[in-house]
């Protein structure tokens, strides 16, 4: 008797194994077909419009306070952070960090507005936030930690990351002009990596483009050969916005390269290319958002190729007054 109740264990644990390994294989094969999504605008109950913060009556205070406070009061004139960011959501914000330069040079965006948006993405309750960009060097790690930006946004809250160049993935561009297809960052791209995108650009000169701000900095959010985008750069920077999905861009113009962009110049010349515009810029219209940069460089928005390509192909409004605009001055 003890003997066949033996065989019968042993023959019912084996035929469970057999069970079990045969569905965690269907469910395996089942989760290798399934495709991931890519990720849609978030829904969101901010303004529509564009807010614009100068901080001129904060000369007297800390940068850090500073600039905090403006990125507070731009938020909140645009509704809150928590009528963007849901309880649980996991969040990229996207900076300039190209370059190995220090806040001074203004070639990176301010690490200060950098920690605002952490801190408020916190505070609405997100599970995740991330701070990455894809750098002008091979080496991310100098242009991380000498912008400031590592060290702010940690102390922030926030998980900074490196690129993992293994990650840019080709993707095709619908109704591309002139870009049919081109490798994007899947973490940047897929519905279960990311809830919230924010693009955090810094206003500068640039010697190709005219100027970089939101729409340019979607550069740093794709692989390949992106030199090869400097030809023709004006629709392509438009077909790039196509396809990857921001909820929100936050121009700094604390600090503005003037001169020498996009990589700043020499410390003997700061005084002669930078000025300190002391103003931050809101809005879910990355089109909008640069129309109002460009003002600040003299330029009229339409004079900027990619800025008038972009708003040509339906992705936001030249006129930045159009769907409200407010100016608050701290």
């Amino acid at each position: 008797m003890y003997k066949g109740n033996e065989i019968s264990r042993r023959t019912f644990l084996k035929t469970g194994i057999a069970v079990g390994a045969g569905v965690y294989g269907l469910s395996y094969l089942n989760n290798l077909k399934k495709k991931p999504t890519i990720k849609r605008l978030k829904e969101h109950q901010l303004k529509s419009g564009l807010v614009v913060v100068h901080g001129d009556g904060l000369n007297s205070t800390d940068e850090s306070t500073a600039v905090k406070e403006m990125v507070r009061r731009a938020m909140n004139a645009l509704g809150g952070m928590d009528k963007l960011v849901s309880k649980g959501n996991r969040v990229i914000i996207k900076p300039n960090i190209a370059w190995n330069q220090k806040p001074e040079f203004a070639a990176n965006t301010n690490p200060f507005v950098v920690a605002a948006l952490v801190e408020l993405c916190r505070e609405a309750g997100a599970s995740r936030v991330k701070v990455m960009d894809h750098t002008c060097s091979a080496n991310p790690e100098p242009s991380y930690e000498n912008s400031g930006i590592a060290t702010t946004a940690r102390q922030a809250g926030a998980e900074v990351s490196y690129i993992d160049k293994s990650r840019f993935r080709d993707f095709t561009i619908a109704d591309g002009k002139v870009l049919k297809s081109w490798p994007f960052y899947e973490e940047m791209v897929y519905a279960n990596e990311v809830d919230v995108l924010i693009n955090v650009p810094i206003a500068k000169q640039h010697g190709t483009s005219r100027l970089s701000m939101g729409l340019k900095n979607v550069f740093g959010m794709i692989g390949g050969d992106r030199g090869s985008l400097h030809t023709d750069i004006h629709p392509k920077i438009a077909d790039l916005n196509k396809f990857v999905k921001i909820d929100l861009t936050v121009l700094d113009a604390f600090r503005i390269l003037k001169n020498h962009g996009p990589t700043g110049g020499r410390l003997d010349d700061v005084d002669n290319s930078v000025e300190r515009a002391r103003r931050i810029i809101v809005s879910t219209d990355p089109v909008a958002v640069d129309a109002y940069g460009a003002i600040l460089f003299g330029m009229q928005p339409a004079d900027v190729g990619y800025i008038r390509e972009s708003h040509e192909q339906g992705l936001g409004e030249i006129d930045y007054r159009l769907k409200g605009f407010e100016e608050i001055h701290v």
